[in-house]
């Protein structure tokens, strides 16, 4: 029967602790920054759509840009999540759920 085990030292714990809160503020992060860019999508497709439009943006631009880095992303993740510890997913899940 394996038992849960809590580190030792206080070092220990508070490095868990800055793990699981690096990933919460991570999350929350990532979630106000999709909401942001979402934000700017919709404003861009208004602002053309009343002939206001920010010199050398447009909405094609926008997503091609996205698309481009959609696909950096994704080739980098696996090399990435290796390293990850599961303290600073269960964060990162949370802050992008209730962030």
């Amino acid at each position: 029967m394996t038992t849960f085990a809590l580190p030792s030292s206080y070092q220990s714990v508070i490095y868990l602790v800055l793990t699981f809160a690096d990933g919460l503020i991570f999350g929350i992060a990532i979630k106000k920054g999709i909401l942001s860019f979402i934000l700017m999508i919709i404003g861009a497709l208004i602002g053309t759509y009343i002939g206001i439009s920010l010199p050398g943006v447009s909405v094609s631009l926008l997503l091609s840009k996205v698309l481009v880095f959609l696909g950096y992303i994704l080739s980098k993740a696996p090399s990435f999540a290796v390293g990850l510890p599961v303290l600073f997913l269960i964060g990162l899940a949370i802050g992008l759920w209730k962030g």
